[in-house]
């Protein structure tokens, strides 16, 4: 039997407890990090995750706009 466990269920590290603001945060890190010159990492790879993140953001942003205005 499979074991289940509440990151599993909740996404991906508890990526709904999250609000819109961190996401866009997290994704604004991620964007500083292109422009570091000591950072290692790839620039395209750093950009595709901030783009996760910030589209992630705006459609929970879109639903709680949704939500307040139902």
């Amino acid at each position: 039997m499979a074991k289940l466990h509440r990151g599993r269920l909740d996404g991906v590290w508890g990526m709904s407890t999250f609000s819109f603001n961190d996401l866009h945060a997290i994704a604004d890190e991620y964007e500083a990090l292109i422009k570091d010159p000591d950072n290692e990492d790839d620039p395209k790879w750093l950009q595709r995750r901030a783009n996760k993140y910030r589209a992630l953001a705006e459609k929970k942003e879109k639903a709680v706009w949704h939500k307040l205005n139902q």
